[in-house]
């Protein structure tokens, strides 16, 4: 048996078997000067407040409505800001916006209000806290003014009639998958397709499921979901994802999003509780 010292193995990347032939399989190593791609988990620590604010107020108007037995009365609704045809223009903006923190019952608040948390809070950390407002509110009125518009082109002007944030939701959902198109190329490989299958999957089955529900709005649905897409193409990602720092004019437009989602809520509450309801 021969003492005589042995070369050391060459080193071999950690989960790589030793025993394939690396370039005979096209491997590329990596470059060392190459920075490693970014993960959402540097965003995760965004508390999503706008998000809570907003569902906290969905909570305590169905909570009004339904301690005063007036889920479902049309009536109430037209009162407190449904979105409808047939209203002069100053009447129908604020409604545009107003409904959007209406629901008619227990499922339909609870249902939106588990996608708003996903998408509203993805939002907030993949862009910021301010374009949460901005998509919220111009994508819902968007939604509104979308359905308005079908159903008056469809059935004339005094039919159409809706409520809800799911055109909101939509929209935000929009963002997020303009996000996951935006950051393919930051994001690693796996954590990009399973961004973009989830929120492809989510809203895709959201569209299919409303067509066997003929109370479900999908022209509210569809044109929040192509507004939102187009506000997340355009809207700076959060500079942790690479992306730069909110600058002024994306801040003062949050900030007038903001004002205008609270002056149409108190509209609604103003309007709604001197009817009686």
């Amino acid at each position: 048996m021969s003492d005589e010292p042995r070369d050391p193995p060459p080193p071999v990347e950690p989960g790589i078997d030793p025993g394939i032939d690396l370039g005979q399989a096209g491997y590329v190593p990596p470059d060392p000067e190459e920075p490693p791609p970014v993960e959402l988990g540097r965003v995760g620590d965004v508390l999503p407040w706008n998000t809570l604010t907003v569902l906290l107020a969905w909570a305590l108007v169905f909570l009004w409505f339904a301690a005063r037995a007036q889920t479902g009365q049309i009536e109430a609704y037209v009162a407190w800001g449904a979105s409808a045809s047939g209203w002069p223009p100053l009447e129908t903006a604020w409604r545009l916006l107003a409904a959007t923190f209406l629901h008619a019952d227990a499922a339909h608040v609870t249902l939106n209000a588990v996608a708003l948390l996903i998408y509203g809070s993805s939002v907030e950390a993949v862009f910021s806290r301010w374009a949460f407002w901005i998509v919220y509110v111009a994508g819902g009125m968007a939604a509104s003014a979308g359905s308005i518009g079908l159903h008056t082109w469809r059935y004339g002007v005094t039919s159409s009639l809706s409520v809800g944030g799911s055109g909101a939701t939509f929209a935000l959902g929009g963002a997020m998958l303009a996000s996951t198109l935006r950051l393919r190329g930051r994001l690693a490989a796996g954590r990009a397709r399973a961004l973009l299958g989830s929120a492809l999957f989510m809203l895709t089955q959201s569209l299919v499921a409303g067509f066997s529900n003929l109370g479900t709005d999908n022209a509210a649905h569809a044109c929040g979901l192509i507004a939102g897409f187009a506000i997340g193409a355009l809207l700076p990602v959060s500079e942790r994802l690479g992306g730069t720092r909110v600058n002024t004019p994306v801040r003062l437009a949050g900030v007038v999003s903001a004002l205008l989602a609270l002056l149409a809520l108190g509209i609604a509450v103003v309007r709604g509780v001197r009817a009686g309801y």
